[in-house]
């Protein structure tokens, strides 16, 4: 509970002096003005966990102890102001996957590929590079992803040049999943990850997506690190905003990372994708 401040309290006492005399003229003291800023705790929370925030529990935690920081009195408003705080986090979380699904979509991007992988019973990583060329399109107006492809050539490790398609989407959370394509058609083959607290930088305005995807694959201990430039910028994008062209992404440590229960089971043709 928020502390009586010494102001406060003798106003308190000078109210117990006149209800003595006037006990009638209660309906003048009115309760305190909510005067808690909605902006400024949306700010200092993003900033803090990324434009996708945290998990509930923490999120939580963190708008109790700041609550007072903004403007917000405990007693009377905290639970309605931590609705709206709620409320409008769902709101930008909801632009923000839109922006992300608009720019990836964009544009083709290429650059370095660094892929790490480990057998099972090794304790060290081994390592090869590549070129890619990754290329997202949209499967309609307003969807969350849509159908890829990924064009790898000039492996450090000699492996021939590969082209394979896959279905992407941008989830809730900032995370972008690439779900590569099996030998029986579109999908349901190795399953990688570009968790949000992994994407080091997504920018419209400068034409750069680098990162980290991870494997969420059974039996695929592999994680790849790319650098990517925009090669083309002429495609339409379904469904983009007004925001995209400011908006730049980048995950911050501590922020969500949430992925559907289990593993993607699939056939391995070796120890790398």
């Amino acid at each position: 509970m928020k502390r009586f401040s010494a102001p406060l309290a003798l106003a308190c006492a000078m109210m117990l002096l006149f209800s003595a005399t006037s006990c009638g003229d209660h309906d003048d003291w009115g309760d305190p003005i909510d005067q808690f800023n909605l902006t400024d705790a949306m700010n200092a929370y993003l900033d803090r966990y990324g434009e996708f925030g945290t998990d509930d529990k923490t999120t939580q935690q963190w708008f109790y102890n700041n609550y007072d920081s903004y403007g917000g009195y405990y007693d009377q408003y905290y639970d309605a102001d931590f609705r709206a705080f709620v409320a409008e986090l769902s709101k930008w979380y909801a632009q923000c996957q839109v922006a992300m699904v608009g720019i990836l979509a964009t544009s083709a991007w290429s650059g370095n590929l660094v892929m790490n992988w480990r057998d099972a019973g090794n304790s060290g990583y081994s390592q090869a590079t590549c070129t890619a060329e990754y290329d997202f399109d949209l499967t309609s107006t307003g969807a969350k992803g849509g159908r890829g492809q990924e064009h790898r050539w000039n492996y450090s490790d000699g492996s021939a040049e590969s082209k394979t398609g896959f279905n992407w989407s941008v989830d809730g959370y900032g995370n972008i999943i690439l779900d590569f394509d099996s030998d029986e058609g579109q999908g349901k083959g190795v399953e990688m990850v570009v968790y949000y607290s992994d994407l080091d930088k997504l920018s419209d305005s400068e034409g750069i997506f680098r990162g980290r995807m991870t494997s969420n694959t059974n039996g695929l201990d592999e994680y790849d690190d790319f650098n990517f430039s925009r090669v083309t910028y002429a495609k339409p994008a379904f469904g983009t905003r007004t925001m995209v062209a400011e908006q730049i992404f980048s995950g911050k440590a501590g922020g969500v990372r949430r992925i559907g229960s289990g593993q993607r089971q699939a056939t391995l043709k070796g120890s790398r994708r």
